[in-house]
């Protein structure tokens, strides 16, 4: 598997926003809503982000000791 180092990691669409935002509220979101949304992710997952980078790294690199045997 190639991977690019430009490629996300981690992306949100307006698509999938738009079917959450019909599942919680009944509606598609405005424009403006959209706006206010994006910004509140993104605070969100700014909040403490290196916490999140932390455990996702400590947990990618561990060294699983499990072995099956047959």
């Amino acid at each position: 598997m190639n991977i690019s180092k430009h490629e996300n990691i981690f992306q949100l669409s307006i698509n999938e926003t738009q079917a959450k935002a019909k599942e919680l509220i009944g509606r598609k979101l405005t424009d403006d809503e959209i706006i206010s949304v994006k910004k509140g992710i993104e605070a969100g997952l700014s909040f403490d982000i290196e916490t999140v980078f932390q455990a996702a790294i400590q947990e990618a690199t561990e060294v699983k000791t499990t072995e099956y045997k047959i």
